[in-house]
């Protein structure tokens, strides 16, 4: 019996000091028919606050094996002494890391879709002019992505969140008329045409700014958003293609706000965003908002 207790001791031991066990001592009375009885666990929450629960012992007088209540745990029981087998600290880390209030992100919400401008005026004197904005919007593109981020929950079931994030767009206005380039008159944008009509032309505007988003999850998987947009200008430029060519514009408007909303299941969803601050100065001759809509992607 003695031999029994000390292998039974050691295999205690060896369970102890093993990465994937947690110990927790309890104190067991006998019964005075040598019987196991139930035992009196300690236990301390995350509020450090001690509480008492009773188990029903299974197995042997000398080795027992006793269920924890919580998933995956199990307490084993040698001679008197408990030990509460669970997962490593490293996996509970990483459950409360995921249940933790603030969290960052890195390359989300990526936007693919299309970029058409509305509201198109044009003042003097390119109002005498051919509508020469006028686009393809099939081929007028838009991308854009978080590269990083700040998501803070705003309640304990985790629907509803608020985030604060960097913001990267590009887009490409597709110029109808192919013989027809933009250019820089003075302050003014106007029309120039090619020699020979190219195989695309084109406005591409490059933005980096700030969002605001607010996302809510009223069942599971489906969720909706809603966002605010603070851009800023990092550069304009007209493009042709056979001819190659790409010119600096200095017309468009250095920021620009915007708002947006967004329908999604799991990782993908759909997306519209309005701008209504003018894409050009007003010292360009032009005024357009644009409105942005397409797919949008969330791993």
């Amino acid at each position: 019996m003695k031999s029994l207790v000390s292998y039974s001791l050691v295999f205690a031991a060896a369970v102890l000091f093993s990465a994937a066990a947690r110990a927790q001592i309890y104190i067991d009375t006998p019964d005075p028919t040598g019987q196991p009885t139930a035992a009196s666990v300690i236990r301390t929450d995350e509020k450090n606050i001690d509480t008492l629960r009773r188990i029903d012992p299974s197995g042997s007088e000398t080795v027992q094996l006793h269920e924890a209540g919580e998933k995956g745990s199990l307490l084993l029981e040698v001679n008197g002494l408990g030990l509460k087998l669970g997962r490593s600290y490293e996996s509970e880390a990483w459950e409360e890391l995921k249940n933790s209030r603030f969290y960052l992100t890195f390359c989300s919400d990526i936007e693919l879709g299309f970029t058409a401008l509305t509201g198109v005026t044009y003042d003097h004197p390119n109002e005498a002019l051919p509508d020469f904005l006028d686009q393809t919007l099939g081929s007028s593109f838009h991308f854009g992505f978080t590269p990083i981020g700040i998501w803070m929950r705003l309640d304990r079931k985790g629907r509803s969140h608020l985030q604060l994030g960097m913001n990267y767009s590009v887009d490409n206005i597709r110029l109808t008329n192919p013989a027809l380039t933009v250019r820089n008159d003075g302050q003014l944008l106007a029309p120039v045409a090619l020699d020979e009509p190219a195989k695309k032309s084109k406005l591409r505007y490059t933005n980096l700014g700030l969002v605001l988003r607010y996302k809510w999850t009223p069942i599971k998987k489906l969720h909706l958003g809603l966002s605010t947009h603070y851009d800023f200008l990092m550069n304009g430029c007209a493009i042709t293609k056979k001819p190659k060519e790409k010119t600096d514009l200095s017309g468009f408007t250095t920021f620009r706000f915007g708002v947006g909303a967004s329908v999604g299941y799991r990782h993908i969803g759909i997306f519209v965003r309005y701008t209504p601050t003018s894409l050009f100065k007003s010292s360009s001759g032009l005024q357009a908002q644009t409105l942005s809509y397409g797919v949008t992607l969330n791993f």
